[in-house]
């Protein structure tokens, strides 16, 4: 099959690397210089689906090494005072021999390492544009130019979208009292806030605040940012210095009214966008690109390619649909400081903590989503 993908950011670039292995002509627009996409100051969490995916098209042994593992997640809910820990063992048998519950990515470290990747690859021909002069060229066409993209404006696709009233923070910070192998996600009224190791005392801290504290706290100077954010963290944990300036990113849930147009397809975040709570986004977008190789790889696709963008829609829409749910639930159910939720939060997080069946489920949801997948 002959196919374009406009945008070459992660969920781009593995597009072309996946669909590439699976016997596809790809041509990969991109408007943006490499040192434009590699230059970019995002922290991900990658889970085992996105792990599975790496391995398969070959790329996961080469990156695996710069990726920070965690084998401890703990999860606060600092209005009621309770915690409990997902732990490798909570894990599905076959996931628990690679001994971590998930790892961290740095955006440009793995970006850098996958447009080398590609250039490697006879099938990806990459173009310097992101206007493609003539569509009919082509069995499929991919959008992954992200949430504002130019694609979908085009062919004037809507979306549900709303802008959340926070903004995220974001600051790698030294801290002491922490072990360099677990992360938190912490759930309190003023917004979730994430911990995650970036290597030795070396964590990012992401934290969901209104945009009025925000911009207040984004102008302290740095030794008074330290103070209020050892107010934020869980006892006994200190932060020592500020790596970088704090930075605010702004936060907005849209999903698409339709996953394709035509011989389009939408992926990652052109498609669907999340508050980042549970580090959930681009695990989801590679479960996106999952599913397109999956279906593109079965024998009877290759006489009928025109159904593939209805497979497509048909396949992802639960899964895309439950992490939206989750994680919108997920901020509302953090901010809600309602007497009326009190004993139900104790009673989730008793559970949580005692049963080891109901945390595999929420894990196995966590680390694999929901929904239907076609394989070969």
């Amino acid at each position: 099959m002959n196919i374009a993908i406009i945008g070459s950011g992660l969920t781009g670039t593995i597009a072309s690397i996946s669909l590439a292995k699976a016997g596809s002509r790809v041509d990969l627009y991109e408007r943006l210089s490499d040192e434009e996409l590699i230059n970019r100051d995002r922290t991900y969490a990658i889970t085992h689906s996105s792990r599975r995916i790496l391995e398969r098209i070959g790329v996961w042994s080469d990156i695996s090494s710069s990726l920070v593992s965690f084998q401890y997640l703990n999860v606060i809910d600092n209005q009621i005072n309770k915690n409990f820990q997902f732990l490798v063992n909570d894990l599905n048998n076959r996931e628990q021999q690679y001994v971590s519950v998930g790892w961290i990515a740095q955006h440009n470290i793995i970006m850098s390492s996958m447009l080398e990747y590609i250039s490697h690859i006879e099938h990806i021909n990459k173009i310097p544009t992101s206007v493609i002069p003539n569509t009919h060229n082509y069995d499929l066409i991919i959008a992954a130019d992200g949430s504002n993209s130019t694609t979908k404006k085009k062919l004037k696709t809507p979306s549900f979208s709303f802008d959340y009233d926070q903004i995220c923070v974001t600051a790698k910070v030294l801290l002491r009292g922490l072990k360099s192998n677990e992360a938190f996600e912490i759930l309190s009224t003023e917004g979730p806030l994430a911990i995650l190791p970036l290597g030795g005392d070396l964590f990012q801290i992401i934290c969901s605040q209104s945009i009025k504290k925000a911009s207040y706290n984004l102008s302290l100077p740095k030794h008074i940012f330290l103070d209020y954010l050892s107010t934020l963290l869980p006892y006994g944990v200190e932060p020592d210095t500020i790596i970088d300036e704090p930075k605010p990113y702004p936060i907005k849930f849209q999903l698409n009214s339709s996953f394709h147009s035509g011989k389009y397809i939408y992926v990652g975040e052109t498609c669907h966008t999340f508050h980042p709570v549970g580090g959930q986004g681009l695990n989801l977008c590679w479960r996106d690109v999952e599913c397109i190789t999956n279906l593109i790889s079965l024998p009877f696709i290759r006489n009928y390619k025109f159904i593939i963008p209805v497979l497509y829609s048909f396949s992802r829409l639960i899964d895309v649909l439950s992490i939206s749910f989750i994680t919108d639930f997920l901020v509302r159910y953090s901010r809600t400081n309602s007497c009326l939720l009190f004993i139900p939060k104790i009673i989730i997080f008793s559970i949580l903590k005692r049963s080891k069946i109901a945390r595999k489920f929420i894990l196995n949801i966590m680390t694999n989503g929901f929904g239907f997948n076609f394989h070969k």
